[in-house]
């Protein structure tokens, strides 16, 4: 996990952007998660497409994510991200699968990517 900061700028409009990694740790303490559910503006849900455990993961923190906030109010974003799919590192989170898990979170939209292949690394 980490946390980052950086400035961009859109439509002519300064921002500040804050970003928290929790890199994989279901196990944050409740009022962590409290504290995070207040501040939040948004948020980014990343799995990666080889990994049946952080795909699962990603449901039970929207779970807790509901219980400090009304995620109405939180834009989401679902990211699937893969290395180089191969026959010894296959993928095992099929595209349906995704979107059924970003239907399931509500007003979250889903992409792929893969910074090996450059694929929707811009967005």
């Amino acid at each position: 996990g980490g946390r980052f900061k950086k400035e961009i700028v859109v439509d002519g409009q300064s921002y500040l952007l804050l970003i928290r990694d929790e890199g994989g740790h279901p196990e944050l303490q409740e009022g962590d998660l409290s504290l995070f559910a207040a501040w939040v503006d948004a948020v980014v849900f990343v799995f990666s497409l080889e990994d049946e455990i952080s795909f699962q993961t990603v449901y039970n923190y929207y779970l807790r994510l509901c219980s400090y906030r009304n995620t109405a109010e939180v834009p989401m974003v679902l990211v699937g991200t893969q290395d180089a799919i191969s026959a010894t590192n296959p993928r095992v989170i099929d595209d349906s699968r995704a979107r059924k898990l970003s239907n399931d979170l509500k007003r979250c939209t889903y992409y792929e990517t893969c910074a090996t292949y450059g694929l929707n690394v811009e967005r």
